[in-house]
C-alpha cells in the first residue's frame, strides 16, 4: 500500500471535516486542492465524488456524474474536478468553484476544448468574483482555445464575454470591436439568440460613446428579433434600452412610451423583476425631465417590488434612484438616508462595484453639505474600490468627484491635477459625455486660478462635445458657464450670444429654475451694456418663473434688478414699486440683508429724483435696521449712504460725521478694505469743499494703511491708483510722479507678477506722456513696457506695447517706424493665435499704410481684418473693416468702391443698432459723395451723421460734421449756412482744445464769410487760421513731411488773406502777409537739417515796418511780387518811401475769381501757366507801373 504524504493527507482529512461541518463547497476545494498535488490519488477522487453526492448539488450532479460512468470517465481527475467546479459556479459558489477549477488546470488534460471550458468557467468565477483582470485573462485563454479549435460558437461565446468585460471596465474600443466579432460570428453561424446579445450590447456601448442614433439602431432591431422568436421578455428588456437611449438623445416622449409599453409587458408576463426594471427606467426618465416628485413615486414602486421579492439588488437600486431625485430637490438629509441605506445593502451583498457607486453618491451629498472632509474621504474609497477592480471609467468618475471636492474648498491647483487624471481617462476610454463635463469642470478651475485663456478653451470644448453627442443638458450648462464666464470678465457683449442661445433650448430643458437663472444673469449683462430696456425684458421673465415656482427668495432678486433696470430708464415710479415689492417679500421671509437692500434701494432712487431729504429718510431706516440687527458692517454701509447724501445737498459737516463713523466701524471691525472705502468717501468730501490738501491726506492715510501691514504691493497698487486719479484729473505731471513712486516701490519685489506690474507702470507713463504731446519721452515709456513683456513672454503686454509705441511714432510723424512697430505686433497676435487680436492689428496696420498711400498694402491688410471677422461672425470687427476699406478707395478716387464699403458698414451698423458706428457711416458716405461733387446728397448724409452724433452727444463726431456740412453748404454756394455749420464747429473745437481742427474750420470760415461778402470778419478768421497753422507747426514734434503738408494749408490761407486784404485796400498788409507765408516752413527745415534739432524761438509774424526797413537799406526801387489764387499782386517800393504803387493782374480765365473753391491745398487753385506766359504777365505789370529795365536787376522777391 502507498504511503501518503503529510500534505496529501491533510488534503483529505481538511475535506472530510469541511463535509462533517456541512461546509460542502469548502471540502471539495479541499479535495481538488489535494488532487492538484496528486492527480493519481484515488482515495481523494473517491472521497470527493463521495463528498459532491452528499452535498446540496446532488440532484443536479448525479445525472452528469452518471454519463460520465457511461462514457468510463468517472476516474479521470480533471473531468471530475472540473465537472463539481462548474457544478460549484451554477450554485453560486464562486470562491470555491475558482479553487475547484484552477486545480482542475493544473491536472491537466490533452483535450484543448475540456481546458476551454474551464477557463470559460473561470472567467464567469472571477467576473462575479469582481476580480476582472483575471476573469479577462481567462475569457482571452478561452478565444485562443476556440480559434484554435476552429470553434466558432465557442469564439462567438468569448467574444461576448470579452466585449462585456471591458465595457464594465469603461474600455468602449476594445468592447465595441469584441461585440461587433461576436455579431459577425452569431450571422455566420444563424443564432438569433446569439446576435441578439451582440446587438443589445452593441447598443449599450454606442450609447456610452454618445453614438446615439446606432445604438437606437442596434436595440431597435433586438426588438425586431425578440418579436421574430416570440420572446416577450427579451422585447420588454429591450424596449426598456430603447428608452434609455431616448432620453440620452432628449427625446422624453418616445422614452416614456417605451418604458411603459416595457412595463406593460412586464406586467402582463407577471414578471416582477422586470417590472421593477421598467419602473426603474421611468423613474430616471421623469428625473431627466426633472419632475423629481413623479420620479421618486416610480423609485418607490421599485422599492416595494424588491422588497415583496425580497431582492436586495433591485432595493439597493431602488435607493439610488430615491437618493439621486431627492437630493436634485434639495432634501439633501433625506438624500443621505437613502443613500446610506444603498450603501449598506452593497456591503452586505459584498458588491464592490455597487458599494464604490454608493460611496461615491454619499461624497456628493456630503460635499453639497459643505463637510468636504468627508466627502473626499468617500470618494477615495470610490477611486479605491474601481482601481481595485480595474474598472478605469470608474476611476475617471472618482477622480472627477474628488476634483470637485478640492474645487469647493479653494484648493484649484488639486482640482485641476485630478480633473486632468479624469480627462486623460475618458480620452482613453472614449467616454465624450464625460470628457465634455470635465472639461467643463477644469475651466472652472482654471479660471479661479486666473488662467482665463485656458478656462475658454475648457469652457468652448466642453459646448463642443455637448453639441456632437446632441446632448441638450450638458450643452445648456455649456453655455450657461460660458456666458457667466464673460459675465465675470466685464465682457458683457460676449456673453449674451451664449444666454441667449440657453433660452433657445429652455423650452426641452424643462428646467425653471435654470432658465431663471440664465435670464436673470442676461439681464445683469445687458443692464451693464447700458441695454436697460432689454434688461427689464429678461429681468420681469426671471420674475415670472420665480412666480411659476413660488420661490419668494428668487423674486425678491427679480424684483431687486428689475427696480435698478427702472431707475436706469428713469422711469422712477415703476423703479419704486418694484422696490417696494421687495422690501414686502423681504419681510415676509424674515430677511433682514434683503430688506436693507431695498431700503437703500429707494434711497438711490429718491436721489435720483432729485429728493434727497426723502433719500435720507430711507437711509436712516437702514441705519435703524442694522441697529436692531446688530450688523456693524450694515451700519457702515448705512453711515456711507448717508454721509453721500449730505455731501449732495452740500450739508458737508453731516456728510463728515457720516463717513467718519463709517470709518471708525470699519477699523472697530478691522475691516481694510472698507477702511480704504471709507478714506475714499472722506475724500470726495474734501474734494467737493475745495480741501485738496485735506482730499489728498485721506489718499494717503490709505497708502499708510499699506505701510502698516508692510504690504508692498498694496503699497504700490495706491500709488498707482493715487497716479490714475491724477490722470483722470489731467494733471499729469502729478499722475507722473506716482506712478515712478509706484515704480520705487515695485523694485522691492519679486516674482513675475511684480515685474509685470512694474511694465505696466511704464506703459501708464507712456499714456500720461502721450497725453501730453511728449511722444518722445512716451516712446520711451512704451520701449521699457516692451523689454518686460518680452522678458516675461507676455505676449498680450507686448502686443499693448507695440501699440503704444506705433500710435506715437505715427502722432510724431515717424510713418515708417511706426509702420515697423505695427508689424511686429501683428506678428505677436498671430502668435497668440487669437482671431480678434489678428484682425485689430490688420486694421491698424491698413490704416497706417492708407497714411502712407500704399494703398495695395493698405487693401490686403484690410480684406484680411474684414476675412478674419467674417469667420469668427464679428460684425463690429467687419464693421470697422469696411469703413477702412472705404476709406482708401475714397482716397484713391475710387468712389464707386469706397461708396459700397461704407454702404456695408452702414448696414451692419444698423443690423447692431450700433450709434457710434452709424454716425461714422454717415460721415464717411458725406465726404465721399462730396469728393465726386454730389453735395446736396453729401448734405443729407452729414446732417444724418450730425444728428447721431448730437443723439450721443459725441462732441468730436459734432465738430467734424458740422465743418463737412460747412464745405459742403460753401460748395453749394449757401454761404450762410456755411458760416452757420462752421462757427457750431469752431466753437467745439475751441471747447474740446483740438487746435488743427480748430486752424482748419477758421480757414473754411474766412473763405466762406468771403464769400459771402463779410470781408472784415473773413480777414479776423484767416488771420486766426494762419496763426495757428503756424503755431502748430512749429511747437508739434512732427515729421518733416507732416510739417510740409501744413505748410501747404497755410499757404492757402495765406494766400486767401491776401486776396480778401486787397479787396479792402489794405495793401500794405496784404504786403506783410505775403513776406509771412513765403518760405517759413522751408526755413525750419533748413535750421533743424544743420543744426539737428528745432528752431527754439518762438514765431514772430514779419511786419510791415520790417519790411520797409528792410527797403530802406537798398540803393533803389524794389519790385515785390505775390501769387495769391490766381492773381498776380505788385508792390513797387522806394527807400524812405515805402509802397509806391501796388498792381494786380488776373491771370486767366479758369482761375477763381471769389471764394468758392474750398480746397486747403493752394496748388489746386492756380492754374498751369508756362514760365514764358509769366514772364509776359510780368513784363505787363512793369509797364504798368512805370518801371524801367534797369530796375530788373535790382532787388526782386518772387514767392
Amino acid at each position: 500500500m502507498m504511503k501518503w504524504q503529510p500534505r496529501k493527507k491533510a488534503y483529505f482529512r481538511q475535506g472530510v471535516a469541511l463535509q462533517y461541518l456541512g461546509r460542502h463547497a469548502d471540502a471539495l476545494a479541499a479535495f481538488a486542492s489535494g488532487l492538484a498535488q496528486d492527480p493519481k490519488s484515488l482515495q481523494l477522487l473517491v472521497g470527493m465524488v463521495e463528498a459532491a453526492m452528499k452535498s446540496p448539488m446532488r440532484d443536479s450532479l448525479e445525472p452528469t456524474y452518471q454519463q460520465l460512468q457511461k462514457m468510463k470517465l468517472d476516474k479521470s481527475p480533471f473531468v471530475v474536478v472540473s465537472v463539481v467546479g462548474q457544478e460549484l459556479l451554477t450554485a453560486g459558489h464562486h470562491g470555491a468553484s475558482v479553487v475547484v477549477l484552477e486545480a482542475a488546470l493544473k491536472i491537466g488534460t490533452c483535450s484543448l476544448k475540456l481546458r476551454g471550458s474551464v477557463f470559460s468557467a473561470l472567467s464567469s468565477a472571477y467576473w462575479s468574483l469582481g476580480n476582472t483582470e483575471k476573469s479577462t485573462g481567462y475569457m482571452q485563454q478561452d478565444l485562443d482555445v476556440a480559434k484554435t479549435l476552429g470553434d466558432q460558437t465557442g469564439e462567438c461565446r468569448a467574444h461576448g464575454n470579452l466585449g462585456s468585460a471591458f465595457f464594465s471596465k469603461g474600455n468602449y474600443r476594445e468592447a465595441l470591436t469584441n461585440h461587433r466579432h461576436q455579431l459577425v460570428l452569431a450571422m455566420k453561424l444563424k443564432d438569433r439568440e446569439a446576435a441578439s446579445s451582440a446587438l443589445s450590447s452593441l447598443g449599450h456601448v454606442y450609447t456610452a460613446i454618445g453614438d446615439y442614433p446606432n445604438a437606437l439602431a442596434s436595440h431597435k432591431q433586438c426588438v425586431l428579433l425578440a418579436k421574430q422568436s416570440k420572446d416577450e421578455l427579451s422585447e420588454a428588456r429591450e424596449l426598456g434600452n430603447m428608452g434609455a437611449v431616448y432620453i440620452a438623445m432628449g427625446d422624453f416622449e418616445n422614452a416614456v412610451q417605451c418604458h411603459e409599453q416595457h412595463l406593460k409587458i412586464a406586467k402582463d408576463l407577471g414578471n416582477k423583476r422586470e417590472e421593477a426594471r421598467a419602473y426603474s427606467n421611468l423613474g430616471s426618465a421623469y428625473h431627466y425631465r426633472r419632475n423629481f416628485d413623479k420620479a421618486m413615486s416610480y423609485h418607490n414602486y421599485v422599492l416595494e417590488l424588491a422588497q415583496e421579492l425580497m431582492e436586495k439588488a433591485i432595493e439597493m437600486r431602488a435607493y439610488a434612484g430615491l437618493g439621486h431625485a431627492a437630493r436634485c430637490m434639495q432634501d439633501l438629509e433625506r438624500a443621505k438616508q437613502y443613500h446610506e441605506q444603498q450603501l449598506g445593502i452593497a456591503e452586505d451583498l459584498k458588491d464592490r462595484a455597487a458599494e464604490g457607486r454608493a460611496s461615491s453618491n454619499l461624497g456628493i451629498i456630503h460635499q453639497m453639505k459643505g463637510d468636504y472632509d468627508t466627502a473626499l474621504k468617500l470618494h477615495k474609497t470610490h477611486l479605491c474600490i474601481a482601481q481595485e477592480l480595474s474598472d478605469y471609467a470608474a476611476q475617471g468618475r472618482a477622480y472627477g468627484n474628488m476634483g470637485n471636492a478640492y474645487n469647493a474648498l479653494g484648493m484649484y491647483d488639486q482640482a485641476v491635477k485630478y480633473h486632468r487624471q479624469e480627462l486623460q481617462i475618458s480620452m482613453e476610454v472614449n467616454d465624450r459625455a464625460s470628457q465634455a463635463s470635465t472639461h467643463g469642470n477644469l475651466a472652472v478651475a482654471y479660471q479661479a486660478l486666473g488662467a482665463h485663456d485656458r478656462a475658454l478653451q475648457h469652457y468652448q470644448n466642453h459646448l463642443n462635445i455637448a453639441r456632437e453627442l446632441r446632448d441638450i443638458q450638458s450643452e445648456a450648462r455649456a453655455l450657461s458657464n460660458l456666458g457667466n464666464f464673460h459675465c465675470s470678465r466685464g465682457e458683457y457683449v460676449q456673453a449674451a450670444p451664449y444666454y441667449e442661445q440657453y433660452l433657445r433650448l429652455s423650452p426641452d430643458l424643462q428646467d425653471m429654475e435654470g432658465e431663471g437663472k440664465v435670464c436673470h444673469n442676461l439681464g445683469y449683462a445687458h443692464y451693464c451694456l447700458g441695454n436697460y430696456q432689454e434688461a427689464v425684458k429678461y429681468y420681469e421673465q426671471d420674475l415670472a418663473l420665480a412666480k411659476d415656482l413660488h420661490d419668494k427668495l428668487s423674486q425678491a432678486k427679480a424684483y431687486c434688478n428689475l427696480g435698478l433696470a427702472f431707475k436706469a430708464l428713469l422711469n422712477f415710479s415703476k423703479a419704486e414699486e418694484c422696490q417696494k415689492y421687495l422690501l414686502s417679500l423681504a419681510q415676509s421671509l424674515n430677511n433682514s440683508q434683503a430688506k436693507f437692500r431695498a431700503l437703500g434701494n429707494l434711497g438711490d432712487i429718491f436721489i435720483c429724483k432729485k429728493d434727497i431729504n426723502g433719500a435720507i429718510k430711507f437711509y436712516e431706516q437702514q441705519l435703524g435696521l442694522a441697529h436692531h440687527v446688530k450688523d456693524r458692517r450694515l451700519e457702515a454701509s448705512a453711515y456711507a449712504a448717508l454721509g453721500t447724501a449730505y455731501r449732495m445737498i452740500q450739508k458737508y459737516d453731516k456728510a463728515l460725521g457720516y463717513h467718519t463713523q463709517e470709518l471708525e466701524v470699519y477699523q472697530e471691525l478691522s475691516d481694510l478694505p472698507g477702511e480704504c472705502r471709507a478714506h475714499g468717501h472722506l475724500a470726495a468730501v474734501y474734494m467737493a469743499l475745495g480741501k485738496y490738501t485735506m482730499a489728498f491726506k485721506c489718499y494717503e492715510e490709505q497708502l499708510d494703511l499699506g505701510q502698516k501691514l508692510k504690504d508692498p504691493s498694496l503699497e504700490a497698487q495706491v500709488y498707482g491708483n493715487m497716479g490714475i486719479t491724477k490722470m483722470n484729473m489731467n494733471v499729469m505731471e502729478e499722475a507722473i510722479g506716482y506712478f515712478e513712486q509706484q515704480l520705487a516701490m515695485l523694485q522691492q519685489l519679486s516674482g513675475n507678477e511684480s515685474v509685470l506690474d512694474r511694465g505696466r507702470a511704464y506703459g501708464n507713463l507712456g499714456d500720461c506722456y502721450e497725453a501730453l504731446g511728449d511722444y518722445e519721452e512716451a516712446i520711451k515709456y512704451y520701449e521699457q513696457y516692451l523689454s518686460v513683456a518680452q522678458s516675461l513672454n507676455r505676449m498680450q503686454d507686448q502686443a499693448k506695447a507695440y501699440r503704444g509705441l506705433g500710435n506715437g511714432h505715427r502722432a510724431m510723424g515717424s510713418l515708417q517706424q511706426a509702420l515697423v512697430c505695427f508689424e511686429k505686433r501683428l506678428v505677436v497676435a498671430h502668435e497668440l493665435g487669437e482671431a480678434f487680436n489678428k484682425a485689430q492689428a490688420y486694421g491698424e496696420l491698413g490704416s497706417l499704410h492708407s497714411q502712407l498711400g500704399n494703398y495695395e498694402q493698405a487693401i490686403s491688410c484690410l480684406e484680411r481684418q474684414l476675412n478674419i471677422a467674417r469667420e469668427m461672425k464679428d460684425r463690429a470687427l467687419e464693421s470697422d473693416a469696411a469703413c477702412g476699406l472705404g476709406g482708401v478707395y475714397q482716397q484713391m478716387g475710387e468712389y464707386d468702391t469706397a461708396l459700397q464699403y461704407h454702404q456695408l458698414d452702414l448696414q451692419i451698423a444698423e443690423e447692431t443698432n450700433n450709434p457710434t458706428c452709424q454716425g461714422r457711416a454717415y460721415g464717411n458716405l458725406g465726404l465721399t459723395y462730396e469728393s465726386l461733387g454730389t453735395f446736396e446728397r453729401a448734405v443729407v448724409y452729414q446732417e444724418q451723421h450730425l444728428s447721431i452724433a448730437a443723439q450721443m452727444n459725441d462732441l468730436v463726431a459734432k465738430t467734424v460734421s458740422y465743418s463737412s456740412l460747412g464745405r459742403t453748404h460753401h460748395a453749394l454756394q449757401n454761404y450762410s449756412q456755411a458760416v452757420m455749420y462752421l462757427q457750431e464747429g469752431l466753437r467745439l473745437a475751441e471747447q474740446l482744445g483740438r487746435r488743427e481742427d480748430e486752424a482748419k474750420i477758421r480757414h473754411g470760415l474766412g473763405l466762406s464769410l468771403w464769400a459771402s461778402g463779410n470781408l472784415e470778419e473773413a480777414q479776423h478768421q484767416l488771420y486766426r487760421a494762419s496763426a495757428l497753422f503756424e503755431t502748430i507747426r512749429h511747437e508739434a514734434q512732427l515729421s518733416t513731411d507732416y510739417k510740409l503738408s501744413l505748410f501747404d494749408l497755410q499757404t492757402s490761407s495765406y494766400q486767401a488773406l491776401q486776396r480778401v486784404l486787397v479787396s479792402l485796400g489794405h495793401h500794405d498788409e496784404a504786403l506783410a502777409v505775403a513776406e509771412r507765408g513765403r518760405t517759413r516752413a522751408f526755413a525750419d527745415l533748413l535750421v533743424e537739417r544743420q543744426t539737428g534739432q528745432q528752431d527754439s524761438d518762438p514765431y514772430s509774424p514779419v511786419t510791415i515796418d520790417q519790411i520797409l526797413e528792410m527797403v530802406n537799406g537798398q540803393r533803389g526801387l524794389v519790385l515785390y511780387y505775390s501769387l495769391a489764387a490766381g492773381y498776380l499782386y505788385s508792390w513797387l517800393l522806394a527807400p524812405g518811401a515805402g509802397i509806391l504803387k501796388f498792381h494786380e493782374h488776373y491771370l486767366g480765365d479758369n482761375t477763381m475769381e471769389n471764394a468758392g473753391d474750398f480746397q486747403a491745398g493752394s496748388s489746386a487753385n492756380l492754374p498751369i501757366a508756362t514760365s514764358s506766359a509769366l514772364e509776359q504777365h510780368i513784363a505787363s505789370v512793369r509797364e504798368a507801373l512805370g518801371v524801367e529795365s534797369y530796375y530788373s536787376r535790382q532787388v526782386v522777391h518772387q514767392p
